[in-house]
């Protein structure tokens, strides 16, 4: 029940995101005729307002290439290599958005190299670790002893007396957990605000550019955080709800 509750949960998030997807559509847009317009400063505004909202794989790629194409033209060298780099691990196959010069085209499939080489490497530490982590198996059963199944633990069944209220263990466990996400996801959202403060107050642009990026990654965060305390909250609504409660020792013995 509770993971249809989750589920219901999840497809009423799925239009917001939609949303707020098209306004993050209209930001890149706008970003992309101010560059086309050679307007360089307020292009990056724009795609810095598109950061703050959620977005998907192709937008956050799409982004990161115009400012890196942005950065390039502004003679921003090592920001642009670093904003190429970021679209290209996501997107190894990503192209160019709008014609460059042939040393930013070069640049930028050499940087392609480094992140497809980048890639490699962390699928490959990734095989090793399933590899080493994989238990080893042998034939043991001749040497196991026939086990017992496991009891179901008695917390499971079990509830807690608050007041007159039986509240069962499982429910209070999973408000518990929702509280600490909510509590975890609120300190992330003041620290969000607090980069978003000191990217306004950054005297370089560069600087500027960054504590945006810092404060949209914390807010993201922070949103998760607040979706698995407002679900694990359902969850615990929906358990002490549809938990069958205890039955009374009296009506055992008659029994």
């Amino acid at each position: 029940m509770s993971s249809a509750i989750a589920l219901a949960a999840v497809v009423a998030f799925l239009p917001l995101t939609s949303r707020a997807e098209e306004q993050s559509e209209r930001y890149i847009a706008a970003g992309e005729r101010l560059y086309e317009s050679l307007e360089y400063e307020r292009a990056l505004a724009q795609f810095a307002q598109a950061r703050r909202l959620p977005r998907n794989l192709a937008q956050d790629v799409r982004i990161a290439l115009f400012e890196g194409l942005i950065l390039s033209d502004m003679g921003m060298h090592e920001e642009a290599v670093a904003a190429f780099k970021s679209a290209l691990l996501l997107e190894p196959e990503a192209a160019l958005p709008a014609p460059a010069s042939p040393q930013v085209t070069r640049e930028f499939e050499g940087i392609r190299k480094e992140a497809r080489e980048e890639l490699a490497a962390r699928d490959r530490k990734q095989r090793e670790a399933r590899t080493e982590a994989a238990p080893v198996r042998t034939n043991t059963a001749r040497l196991t002893p026939v086990s017992t199944p496991t009891p179901r633990p008695t917390w499971l069944s079990s509830s807690i007396a608050l007041g007159k209220v039986q509240v069962p263990v499982p429910a209070l466990v999973l408000l518990g957990s929702g509280a600490v996400a909510g509590g975890v996801g609120g300190i992330f959202g003041l620290q969000s605000r607090a980069q978003i403060q000191a990217a306004h107050e950054a005297p370089f642009r560069n600087e500027m550019v960054a504590r945006h990026g810092e404060a949209v990654s914390t807010a993201r965060v922070a949103n998760i955080l607040f979706g698995v305390a407002g679900l694990l909250g359902t969850g615990a609504a929906a358990t002490w709800l549809f938990s069958s409660p205890p039955m009374d020792s009296h009506a055992q013995e008659n029994r």
